[in-house]
């Protein structure tokens, strides 16, 4: 079995190709760990930054479907329905549409992340029982065209090669691809082997100096969709250098002299200059090939996604072709599979021209052997829909319902906003998914709750062929179903016989069965074979119990001759050109720890500090000639559509060439982080894969129109923004309102004014020479008293009028008072300075304060009246100080500090009477104690100034309630600080103040990115002499958190985590507050803690926080502490590594580090230059 103990399973990552073995461990409560499988043959154990992460996308179950879901009219609620509900409709409006129109008038959009068994149950149901071919996958959008240049070159859908070829290869060629991110274990095997073999040449081809390129021996630079025209010219090379082998070609190919005839019709220098590299450097090239004794060229997006995608992937086979570098050991073309099991899913057959085991559809025999096999319909002959056509038929009405599953096309599929308007024009969509994040389910009639990753059991098989056993190892939660499940129940709801099946392995069986005799045979595999040899690399061999590792090792090929075919297409692109409207050319792509749509990656912390938003990779040149700073807001246009995004100006790209991450859709309701609203829907005509790499874009600086904003108050809110807003834009105009005739000030600090410890001038926020320089109009001593909302105006308090095109409220908030609070002198509130200046003339020498609560500000305040000798007695309404920012122990101490300081204090306990003639002489408390005193305090907690907004009929509750950009119920109107209510919460601190108005300082000027997600609650009081902060939760709400905990009571030291699901949620430091800066981050940010989690609380010196731009996510080292270890004399890349921890983990960030520690090189190496000129 592939059970190891009662807890750990055995599986494979979920992620790319490259199918790496992992180890599930099942903890308390489902949780699970992941670890790398040391046993395994493809990663021995290592695993890559998302690999690593595995676990959390798992264990966070808080977007999860639970259970079906289903509308009756498009316009109507989803409501839940039952499993039978759902699945009756879904039977009775496909049989309804399939009766009226004919069985292509429904379609099945799937996806390789699939298991095997679900591709194989879902495409028996389609193409042998409904009777259409249109069913789909998104591996359309990424094997297609290796899929189709493999058949036509060497006869079938094979892969020759091993991953065991890479260390007995000495020159790869790398076209179209970025491993060192993409396929991160397989180049972590590339650069070991390097590292050994130091002659081992490594060719690069990309458009783009990707970290791949760090540890290339020559990088070719290409200008987007010359791939061909390159390959052909190192085909000429090869020919004349006598480095191809004649024997091999003249025995074992066909096709070679029109191939000859094609690669001489252009010289080497033309197509160098085509290809926009020298042609000294494809001379190179050709001679590393032809020098190799084995030779592997690997391939991925760069050559399949393209308008002449399948031409790329012939032109670069042939050249593997006519040297003889194919069948042998360390040799042969190698397509890197982008998908877990996208092999997995050719193998069943589910794509839309596909048929199971490698049959072809367009022969009469297999469809009939498929038909007698399944005892089903008429297999048709003609290919079905493929992914972008099925969207093009529903626009257009040809396609009525279509059911999608595991996938999310409205992020993926080019030209987004068509594929939008498709579901829209859709009769019927069924979604099948794990997240309810998915943008599709706005579309859906019907919604079906489906297990993910570890919750279901079947199989997988990798980009060398090797199948995996994935065990299902928790259950699904809710009513969730594997999809094979759910298929099983759908066909049966249809009639259909054959569909039951008692266990995923029984469809396995029934699918290994149909490959008896065929190239691809694992007929008599099954699970237990599988777990016993751990992997099997098809096509089996029952008798000797072994898979195959290498394929054409005999030189015969799976052609009608036996032949490989060398195929010598035009070396033409077809893609959309650049022109004057439209002069750039964008290509798209993935960045490392993100994977297609972020589903999965999307909610592990770790994963999105390394690239938070998309971005648009640009060249200084061009920057500089569209007058664009590294970091600016730009438009990307294209006749389809646009987006708006910061870019990164970089000389990684060649100039004339954009690049932009494919992995962001929709946020908040904006598609303009969407690189697929600018992708063209051209396809390959052959393998109608899209033409992702290839578009023309116009790129603008993004420019808001100019606008007077006008902000109400003066507070930490106010401040803020303008001090965001002024970095973005120095042309709006901003004025504000204050009732206060003073400058931006820190009002949390009015205790330690109080007291003497700071003087005015250093609670001023704003000298009044900045606010020329801000050129803002600060009106002081004003109030504003109505808000015209229809007129876009605001009236003051001295009946002047204006006019505003965006309004901001921070208002703030008053000090609340209990009822019937007599207007006696010696009662103060302190809120602003006159409070303060009010209560330092009135206290007498040796005065007795009473503070009327034991918040923040009352425990501030006292301990800033006892430094100058004033007795303090504090009254407190509950039984301890800080009941909701401490727990009880942390309470506990911090009661014996204050009285320590000299502090009487009273809990449970309040003001019944203020006593006095003429001012306050004594209060009297509910328990009938009498307490002479001069002045009371009253801290007792603040109310939201919401009146204004109230009277201006913004939607309200205890304060104006706000969206994700802090947008009222106006969108000309926003609300930060004390006043606004997000999702039901104010966040009363200055640093949620600081935060929402940077967000509306961004997003104002235009970047949708910019968004409020909440703010951490936390508390640092302000005692000298005494440590003291409390971050997030500081109970633990139920078992399912865990608590550590460091104390020594006599000392008044304490340290308190709160830990859920292997993410700090909370803290109480107290005595000290070292770690309050790494633990507010690791919360905030909720961050992943993994092996940090040990280090919580140790002693010794915390690890250094994240500096700088990150760039390893699995150590958490950014750029900052690399220059820092640099600086210090480390400028040895193994060295550093080890100090910063950079590279450790999955190694895929080593590229960069380096990188950055050549540059850092070569600008010492100037300074030096210089210092000796």
């Amino acid at each position: 079995m592939n059970k190891e103990s009662n807890s750990v399973y055995k599986s494979t990552c979920c992620y790319c190709g490259v199918g790496c073995g992992v180890k599930i461990s099942v903890e308390k409560n489902q949780l699970i760990s992941v670890t790398g499988d040391t046993e395994h043959p493809v990663n021995q154990g290592k695993l890559c930054s998302k690999g690593m992460n595995l676990q959390y996308t798992v264990n966070d179950r808080s977007d999860r479907l639970l259970y079906p879901q289903m509308r009756h009219h498009r316009s109507s609620p989803l409501q839940r329905v039952s499993w039978d509900e759902a699945l009756d409709r879904a039977e009775a409006v496909f049989r309804t549409l399939i009766a009226k129109y004919g069985p292509d008038a429904v379609a099945f959009y799937a996806s390789g992340q699939c298991l095997t068994e679900e591709y194989y149950i879902l495409n028996k149901l389609v193409k042998g029982f409904i009777g259409t071919n249109n069913i789909d996958t998104n591996s359309r959008l990424c094997m297609s065209s290796a899929v189709a240049a493999y058949k036509k070159s060497l006869g079938e859908d094979s892969v020759p090669i091993c991953y065991d070829d890479i260390e007995l290869a000495d020159c790869f060629l790398v076209a179209g691809a970025n491993p060192a991110w993409c396929h991160p274990i397989l180049w972590r095997r590339i650069e070991a082997h390097k590292a050994k073999n130091p002659e081992t040449k490594i060719i690069v081809v990309d458009p783009r100096i990707t970290d791949t390129c760090a540890l290339a021996d020559l990088h070719l630079q290409i200008n987007p969709g010359t791939d061909i025209v390159l390959n052909y010219a190192l085909g000429r090379l090869l020919i004349e250098q006598g480095d191809i082998d004649l024997d091999f070609i003249n025995d074992h190919t066909e096709g070679y002299e029109a191939y000859k005839e094609r690669v001489f019709e252009r010289s080497l220098l033309e197509s160098a200059i085509i290809c926009g590299v020298p042609a000294e450097d494809i001379e190179r090239a050709a001679s590393y090939i032809g020098e190799s004794k084995g030779f592997l060229s690997l391939w991925t997006m760069g050559l399949n996604q393209s308008v002449v995608g399948v031409n790329k992937n012939l032109s670069l086979i042939d050249l593997n072709l006519i040297t003889g570098k194919i069948g042998k050991p360390g040799s042969g073309p190698f397509s890197l599979t982008g998908q877990p099991n996208a092999m997995g899913g050719r193998e069943v057959g589910g794509l839309a021209n596909l048929l199971p085991a490698h049959r072809d559809m367009d022969n009469k025999k297999h469809r009939d052997e498929l038909q007698q096999f399944w005892s089903g319909t008429i297999v048709s002959g003609k290919p079905g829909l493929t992914a972008t056509e099925m969207f093009e038929a529903l626009a257009d009405g040809r396609l009525k319902a279509i059911w999608i599953l595991c996938t999310n096309p409205l992020t993926s599929l080019p030209n987004a906003r068509l594929v939008e308007k498709a579901l829209q024009m859709a009769k019927f969509v069924i979604v099948q998914e794990i997240s309810n994040k998915a943008q599709t389910l706005d579309f859906a009639d019907i919604i079906l709750p489906a297990a993910g990753w570890a919750e279901k059991e079947g199989t997988m098989t990798n980009s060398e062929r090797r199948i995996s056993h994935l065990h299902k190892a928790i259950p699904p939660p809710g009513e969730a179903l594997p999809d094979a499940e759910i298929f099983s129940r759908f066909a049966q709801k249809m009639g259909f016989k054959g569909f039951s099946y008692p266990t995923p392995e029984d469809i396995y069986k029934e699918h290994a069965q149909l490959t008896s005799g065929t190239s691809i045979d694992i007929s008599g595999l099954d699970y237990t074979l599988i777990d016993s040899l751990k992997t099997v690399q098809w096509p089996f061999d029952l008798k000797k119990k072994q898979g195959t590792t290498r394929l054409f090792q005999d030189k015969k090929f799976l052609t009608p001759s036996g032949r490989a075919q060398l195929h010598s297409p035009p070396d033409q692109h077809h893609s959309e050109l650049p022109d004057q409207n439209f002069p750039f050319i964008l290509t798209t792509g993935r960045v490392r720890d993100q994977w297609h749509t972020m589903s999965k990656t999307g909610k592990v912390s770790k994963l999105n500090q390394h690239i938070q938003a998309a971005f648009l990779e640009i060249h200084p040149n061009d920057a500089a000639t569209l007058n664009l700073a590294d970091g600016q807001l730009a438009n990307v246009y294209s006749i389809r559509g646009e987006v708006r995004v910061r870019t990164r100006v970089s000389k990684t790209i060649k100039p004339g060439v954009v690049f932009l991450p494919m992995h962001w859709g929709k946020l908040l309701g904006s598609d303009l982080h969407r690189a697929n609203n600018l992708t063209n829907d051209l396809v390959d005509p052959i393998s109608k894969e899209p033409d992702f790499k290839f578009c023309a874009v116009r790129v603008e600086a993004h420019v808001k129109k100019k606008e007077r904003i006008v902000i109400i108050g003066a507070g930490a809110g106010a401040h803020g923004f303008v001090r965001s807003f002024r970095e973005l834009n120095k042309t709006d105009e901003i004025v504000i309102f204050s009732n206060e005739d003073l400058p931006f000030y820190n009002r949390v600090m009015l205790p330690h004014y109080v007291s003497g410890e700071l003087q005015w001038e250093q609670l001023v926020k704003m000298k009044d020479a900045e606010e020329p320089l801000l050129d803002i109009q600060h009106i002081r001593g004003v109030q504003v008293n109505t808000i015209d909302r229809d007129n876009k105006c605001v009236w003051d308090s001295r009946g002047i009028k204006t006019q505003y095109d965006v309004l901001i409220l921070a208002t703030g908030s008053r000090p609340s008072l209990p009822k019937h609070v007599p207007q006696l002198p010696g009662i103060f509130t302190m809120r602003r300075r006159t409070d303060a200046d009010l209560l330092k003339r009135y206290l007498p020498e040796q005065a007795h304060v009473v503070i009327v609560g034991g918040g923040l500000l009352g425990l501030e305040m006292a301990a800033s009246l006892r430094e100058n000798g004033t007795k303090i007695t504090i009254v407190q309404r509950v039984s301890r100080f800080l009941n909701r920012q401490l727990d009880s122990l942390g309470s506990q101490l911090l009661h014996e500090q204050m009285v320590d300081l000299g502090c009487d204090i009273f809990y449970n306990d309040e003001v019944q009477l203020y006593c006095g003639r003429n001012k306050l002489t004594k209060i009297e408390l509910k328990s009938g104690r009498q307490i002479k005193c001069d002045a009371v305090i009253l801290a007792i907690g603040t109310t939201p100034n919401i009146e204004l907004a109230k009277e201006a009929n913004l939607i309200c509750q205890r304060g104006v309630v706000v969206d994700h950009h802090m947008q009222t119920s106006d969108p000309t109107i926003y609300a930060i600080g004390e006043i606004a209510e997000f999702e039901g919460t104010l966040y009363g601190i200055t640093a949620a103040a600081e935060e929402q108005a940077a967000i509306v300082a961004h997003y104002h000027q235009g970047d949708i990115s910019s968004h409020y997600k909440g703010s951490l609650f936390m508390n640092i009081i302000k005692i000298q002499g005494f440590d003291l902060c409390s971050i997030g939760l500081t109970e633990a709400p139920n078992e399912d958190y865990e608590e550590i905990i460091f104390i020594d009571k006599a000392k008044r030291y304490y340290k308190k985590c709160i830990i859920y699901q292997d993410r700090l949620v909370g803290a109480i430091l107290i005595g000290d507050k070292n770690e309050f800066l790494e633990f507010k981050n690791l919360i905030a940010n909720k961050i992943e803690l993994s092996e940090k989690r040990l280090q919580l609380l140790r002693s010794g010196a915390a690890k250094e926080d994240v500096i700088g731009r990150l760039v390893c996510s699995c150590s958490q080292v950014g750029e900052g502490n690399l220059q820092r270890r640099m600086s210090d004399g480390c400028i040895d890349l193994q060295e550093l590594c080890t100090l910063t921890g950079a590279g450790t983990g999955c190694g895929s960030c080593k590229p960069e580090v380096k990188r950055i520690l050549e540059n850092y090189r070569i600008e010492k190496d100037q300074e030096v230059k210089s210092y000796a000129k």
